[in-house]
């Protein structure tokens, strides 16, 4: 093995010190340094050969999955379509991570592939089932802006809700509560009560909810009776009494 001399320039401490160890193995203070060189370099070297794999392993699964996935019309769509590939997605590490079926393993997080999931949040209206998208990567969502992530994931929980107090426990399960607005309605932070947005803005009027779960929102001030169902309205009147 061809060798070469280089002048390395050593802190006195590190100099003292390394002199010590190559004492104690019995060996000189060049060869110990040639031997530490030695596995960084292949060590490096191992990494990059790795992160070279990972990249067309990458390339494949896009190559493989990115015209199902963009055609994909909602989650269960989606999921069926990964599926006839051997693959499926699940929420993992605050993430949307996609998984070989057959031997349940970890392959990529599906942003590595193209496809972030608020972008699929946004595309399906909606959180992926069992994923609380408003806890991920920040935990509590938090109130400000309703970007297009938020509006999607506020929009779903309210399409969904089969009552007011169903539609309460979907908002407190991610830190939110309703309020009334007037005569309308606004979702707060319930830690800092800071409004993220009205219902309406969301296409939810209070009124338009009213009429869906058939009664108005408990303790809201504003009289809705009006817009109550006969057979509805006829009740509260008869509570009432």
């Amino acid at each position: 093995m061809d060798m070469e001399s280089v002048t390395l320039k050593l802190p006195r401490e590190l100099l003292s010190g390394a002199q010590r160890v190559a004492t104690a193995r019995d060996v000189t203070i060049g060869h110990l340094v040639r031997q530490l060189l030695k596995r960084e370099v292949e060590r490096q070297m191992q990494a990059g050969a790795k992160m070279r794999v990972d990249a067309r392993l990458l390339a494949a699964l896009q190559a493989l999955l990115a015209r199902d996935i963009a055609q994909a019309a909602n989650w269960a769509d989606l999921a069926e379509r990964l599926r006839m590939h051997g693959y499926e997605l699940r929420a993992a590490d605050g993430a949307l991570v996609l998984f070989k079926s057959s031997c349940n393993t970890r392959v990529c997080k599906a942003s590595e592939i193209g496809f972030a999931y608020d972008t699929l949040v946004t595309r399906f209206g909606g959180p992926m089932p069992g994923h609380s998208h408003g806890k991920c990567h920040t935990g509590m969502m938090p109130a400000g802006r309703l970007d297009p992530t938020r509006m999607g994931w506020l929009s779903s929980h309210i399409a969904q809700a089969q009552s007011w107090v169903d539609l309460t426990e979907r908002l407190a399960a991610e830190g939110f509560e309703l309020r009334a607005m007037g005569a309308g309605l606004g979702v707060y932070n319930s830690a800092t009560g800071r409004h993220l947005c009205n219902t309406a803005t969301v296409g939810a009027r209070y009124k338009a909810l009213v009429k869906r779960f058939g009664e108005a929102m408990p303790e809201h001030p504003h009289d809705m009776s009006r817009h109550l169902p006969r057979a509805a309205a006829a009740r509260r009147t008869t509570r009432a009494r």
